[in-house]
């Protein structure tokens, strides 16, 4: 209920910076089976933690647990590699995929992610250089946190304890990577391996910028059964190095995400407990926070810009809170305070009461027939705000937040939802909200 919003929750006063250590954080730098090893249930338990982290977004958790089933054997052992201990001239690749959820569910887009790997390794290989040692997630959500482990099942590499998001953002300008202006070209776009003739499509590009980029993407998916490929962002080990040496890579993406991840999955998957998971998730240092709990009532889409802009109802009987989405979640509005309650960077995370199953906007009111995860309008849910990483609050960052918020606000005139004048963090809400 929205009067259990517990000031204490908040963990850092940040007129201070003052940030707690949790008493779980160690596990964030050590876990699956030892010596950097994950097995298929490991890869689970990420899957799962990612979604919940994504804020709505990075895709259906019904359908990255299909794709897992089918990508990834019950033997396969895969790799992580902690910031800290990226060797200097190894490689580096962000390899993702983009599409159609529905195409997806259909079989399409298996191979896009493997294809783009192998066309970076292709182009490092015959530019003269050493072909990739690592790859990390492109953000944290259940289907492009899943990417990179596929390919370590298939090819042995490493994926990197970390990411440039630290959420699910609704565009690829919106990580750290670009905020930081590390090198994106050369971006490599590829399709799906055509069954009967065993090729597939590409293009290398010289883009602009990130925006450049996913506009290039998009086009290219239309083009390919709504389904593409994309590796970028090559680089090496020395670019992102963590260690006390190399501290100043430290601002470039967020550590030790998938650790993070990981955990979390693990707590939802064995305990079932949504009390349970929101006891385990304040052990840790990032600060959370119980937003509302209610049941959801409605689910609204309406296209913006070739993105869902999307709206979800959510009731107790005694209040209304609506979540504003454009793919991922960016802003919470309690409708019966008329009030702002969470807004981007920090992030609005869905679990079911029942069973602590984290779930996306996208697994909302699904077709149960393509999605075994599909969450149905009448599920009695939770919605967990947490407090964006500070990397994340930057001037720059927290416009493109603002400026999305916006257009997605105004898909959706008639509610009078006034638009943001500007970021109000989490803490500082609640502080307001409870007071």
């Amino acid at each position: 209920m929205l009067n259990d919003i517990s000031l204490e929750k908040s963990s850092f006063n940040e007129s201070q910076q003052i940030k707690k250590v949790g008493e779980n954080d160690y596990k964030v730098k050590d876990f699956g089976l030892g010596n950097y090893q994950l097995t298929k249930t490991d890869i689970s338990y990420i899957v799962y933690g990612a979604c919940f982290l994504a804020s709505g977004g990075g895709g259906p958790i019904g359908m990255a647990l299909l794709f897992m089933d089918k990508m990834i054997n019950d033997a396969d052992v895969m790799y992580y590699v902690n910031p800290d201990n990226l060797e200097a001239n190894k490689n580096i690749s962000l390899v993702a995929g983009l599409g159609s959820p529905d195409k997806i569910f259909e079989g399409f887009g298996q191979t896009v992610s493997l294809n783009a790997f192998s066309e970076m390794n292709d182009y490092l290989t015959q530019s003269g250089q050493k072909p990739l040692s690592y790859l990390m997630p492109v953000e944290m959500g259940a289907m492009n946190t899943l990417i990179p482990f596929i390919i370590s099942a298939r090819k042995g590499i490493s994926v990197i304890n970390g990411d440039p998001c630290g959420r699910a953002v609704p565009e690829m300008s919106m990580n750290l990577f670009n905020i930081n202006q590390l090198p994106l070209n050369p971006v490599i776009l590829t399709s799906d391996t055509d069954e009967s003739s065993g090729h597939y499509q590409k293009i290398i590009v010289q883009v602009k910028d990130a925006e450049d980029a996913e506009n290039q993407a998009r086009r290219f998916a239309k083009s390919h059964n709504s389904t593409a490929g994309i590796a970028c962002y090559p680089m090496q080990g020395a670019d992102l190095n963590c260690s006390m040496l190399s501290d100043k890579n430290g601002a470039k993406f967020i550590q030790w995400t998938v650790g993070f991840a990981w955990n979390l999955g693990r707590n939802m998957i064995e305990s079932k407990n949504y009390n349970e998971f929101l006891k385990f998730l304040d052990s840790f240092s990032l600060p959370s926070y119980k937003l509302f709990e209610g049941v959801i009532t409605h689910k609204e889409e309406r296209k913006i810009s070739g993105f869902d802009a999307g709206k979800i109802t959510v009731s107790n009987g005694d209040e209304t809170f609506f979540i504003y989405y454009k793919n991922e979640s960016l802003l919470a509005w309690n409708v019966t305070r008329k009030c702002y309650v969470a807004m981007g960077p920090d992030s609005i995370n869905f679990l079911a009461r029942k069973d602590a199953q984290p779930f996306s906007n996208s697994d909302i009111n699904s077709d149960p027939k393509k999605n075994s995860k599909n969450i149905s309008l009448g599920t009695e849910i939770g919605i967990i705000g947490l407090c964006a990483y500070e990397k994340l609050k930057s001037t720059v960052l927290v416009n493109l937040f603002l400026s999305n918020i916006q257009e997605t606000l105004a898909a959706f005139p008639e509610d009078n939802v006034p638009v943001p004048a500007r970021y109000i963090p989490l803490p500082d809400l609640m502080s307001h909200y409870n007071g």
